[in-house]
């Protein structure tokens, strides 16, 4: 009922901001007086509160899209088996080599040794994505041949506390070349 009356008053409030412009002019085009100058400020607060008033309720509306966009995206997205297949084939690593540097099963097997609770696939593409963006960096601070630094890594990656929920889902839609 509020919404629906807002959205009632929004043209009001269109006409009251171009009236107190109006207003404004019409003030500045005088000689300065008290009496002007009073007039002046009680139309210029009267129009930054109408402004103010608009901005607050487009910063709602742009948080709602935001929040209510990241759900409805998030809750649909995940690595599926195939996505991460298909995904892992196509990567260019920065060592030069092409596709997945782990196999599925090597990626299950070092799973079950560290007790790592992570959908198989979302884990080998997040393992590969890693080793394939960052090998470079991690040889030449010397822990590029240790596997447990890209276990860490994508598991920092996927256990990401500040991010949208499916983060490897979101990564592979929009960073990932198709």
């Amino acid at each position: 009922m509020i919404s629906s009356t807002l959205e009632q008053a929004q043209p009001g409030r269109e006409n009251a901001k171009d009236w107190l412009l109006l207003k404004i002019v019409e003030c500045s085009s005088e000689p300065m007086s008290d009496k002007i100058a009073e007039r002046l400020s009680t139309y210029n607060a009267a129009y930054n509160a109408l402004c103010q008033w608009d901005d607050e309720r487009e910063k709602e509306k742009n948080k709602d899209f935001s929040e209510k966009n990241a759900a409805n995206e998030s809750s649909e997205l995940s690595i599926s088996l195939d996505m991460a297949k298909v995904w892992t084939q196509t990567m260019q690593n920065e060592d030069g080599s092409k596709g997945p540097h782990w196999t599925l099963d090597q990626v299950k097997q070092l799973m079950a040794q560290k007790k790592i609770q992570k959908s198989p696939a979302e884990f080998w593409a997040a393992l590969n994505m890693i080793y394939s963006d960052y090998v470079k960096v991690a040889k030449k601070h010397g822990v590029g041949g240790n596997i447990d630094f890209y276990i860490d890594m994508a598991l920092a990656f996927l256990n990401d506390k500040d991010a949208n929920p499916n983060k490897l889902a979101c990564y592979y839609k929009n960073v990932v070349k198709h």
